[in-house]
């Protein structure tokens, strides 16, 4: 595996490097999150591989569809849908209840929009540490209230106090800041940072992102602190780029 590219200063994901695509009720936009470092047949940061920003419509129903050696995170902010899989499991996902699939060797699921909502989400595709794992899938109740004004954690590596695993070095964390507020990204040592603006609007130091913009900071440099200058909803990642993982997933590879 190649060593990680640089992040110099502060790296930017724009729109307009998103796939968009749209099929009546279903709207994506592809963000491929390190598209904009260069990398040489791989656009994606780290254990990072893929995230969909998503938008499904009232009655809209995924049809039963397998994936191999991707690690999915749903997070939803808007809607609620029903997940059933190939383990018998029916469960209702909202902004209050996070999924987390580990595909491993195979796991096939359907979704059905619930409800007069429209979903609003992130389908979030991590590569694992290696392929052909056992599959498993974790639903966790999450608290609302946790997230406003401060950083929530909802995923990290197994064996860490995160309420949902990934077989990655990766953490996710969100939250929700008024116009006005500012705060620190969180930090760990070794790993760097991608922030995605979901909706909102942010300025760091000279850089300024609206939403579906992302910033990218090198976990060895000094992220300037991120001010909200429209009510923000932020979601940002920690990984660590030069942890081994698999190319072979269904999506994230």
């Amino acid at each position: 595996m190649p060593s990680a590219a640089p992040i110099h200063g502060v790296g930017i994901v724009s729109p307009e490097t998103h796939q968009v695509r749209s099929h009546g009720p279903f709207q994506l936009r592809r963000i491929h999150p390190g598209i904009s470092l260069d990398q040489q047949d791989d656009a994606g940061f780290g254990g990072l591989g893929v995230i969909d920003h998503a938008r499904l419509q009232p009655g809209l129903v995924i049809r039963m569809h397998e994936h191999r050696n991707d690690e999915i995170i749903s997070y939803m902010r808007s809607g609620r849908m029903l997940h059933t899989d190939s383990a018998g499991r029916s469960e209702v996902i909202s902004p209050d209840r996070l999924m987390v699939m580990n595909a491993g060797r195979g796991f096939y699921h359907e979704e059905k929009v619930l409800g007069d909502d429209q979903i609003e989400m992130l389908q979030i595709f991590v590569r694992p540490e290696a392929a052909d794992a056992e599959p498993n899938v974790q639903f966790v109740a999450l608290d609302e209230a946790e997230r406003d004004g401060q950083w929530r954690l909802l995923a990290g590596p197994e064996g860490s106090d995160a309420p949902t695993f990934l077989r990655q070095a990766l953490y996710l964390y969100d939250t929700h800041l008024p116009a006005g507020r500012s705060t620190e990204l969180p930090s760990k040592p070794g790993f760097d940072r991608w922030l995605y603006v979901f909706r909102g609007s942010v300025v760091a130091g000279e850089h300024k992102a609206g939403k579906h913009t992302a910033l990218m900071f090198a976990g060895d440099g000094i992220s300037p602190r991120v001010e909200v200058s429209e009510d923000a909803d932020l979601v940002v990642f920690l990984v660590d780029r030069n942890a081994r993982y698999s190319r072979e997933g269904t999506i994230s590879g």
